[in-house]
């Protein structure tokens, strides 16, 4: 029978944003026999963290908690539609986790370090990945409100730096 656990979905603040953004996707590949709907991606598409970073932790403006990632991944066979192309349910998860992994670098006590959720997720697709292609995410934090907050998403062919997909990412904090 395959695994009930979930991934670790809060944030450990005394870690770097790198350490941050890592420690969710090691929380999955953790889980033996993980079977959920991102196993495709979080497993096996070699979804890897390049960089990450958060706000300045003195900084007094409390809604600016600019934080940003870059991921690389390959256009894995399990991700591909009909045509041999990046499908664009895999566009959107990708998305998704990316820019939702962003959060956790601007996090800081009581302010988004608890789990959040989708408003909206706005993708627009300007040309196909093919299967097999290495291709880079960006995300950023736009803004972080009490509740509400905007993140941005950008994929890039990785040999040449090729825009291919963008998104815009509503989210609202689950904090109490």
């Amino acid at each position: 029978m395959p695994s009930r656990r979930v991934p670790n979905y809060s944030v450990d603040l005394t870690k770097s944003p790198f350490d941050r953004a890592n420690a969710w996707l090691d929380s999955v590949r953790d889980i033996p026999d993980y079977d959920r709907f991102d196993a495709p991606i979080s497993l096996r598409s070699s979804l890897r963290l390049i960089s990450a970073s958060g706000p300045d932790p003195s900084s007094p403006a409390l809604s600016i908690s600019v934080a940003t990632t870059t991921f690389e991944f390959k256009v894995t066979h399990q991700l591909c539609n009909g045509g041999g192309t990046l499908h664009g349910g895999a566009v959107a998860l990708i998305f998704d986790m990316c820019t939702s992994i962003t959060i956790a670098c601007a996090a800081r006590e009581g302010f988004w370090n608890t789990p959040h959720v989708s408003r909206t997720l706005n993708c627009t697709y300007l040309r196909p990945l093919p299967e097999g292609e290495d291709a880079v995410v960006e995300s950023e934090v736009v803004h972080l409100g009490k509740a509400m907050g905007l993140t941005r998403g950008v994929i890039k062919r990785k040999k040449d730096g090729a825009v291919c997909y963008t998104c815009e990412h509503g989210k609202a904090s689950l904090s109490k």
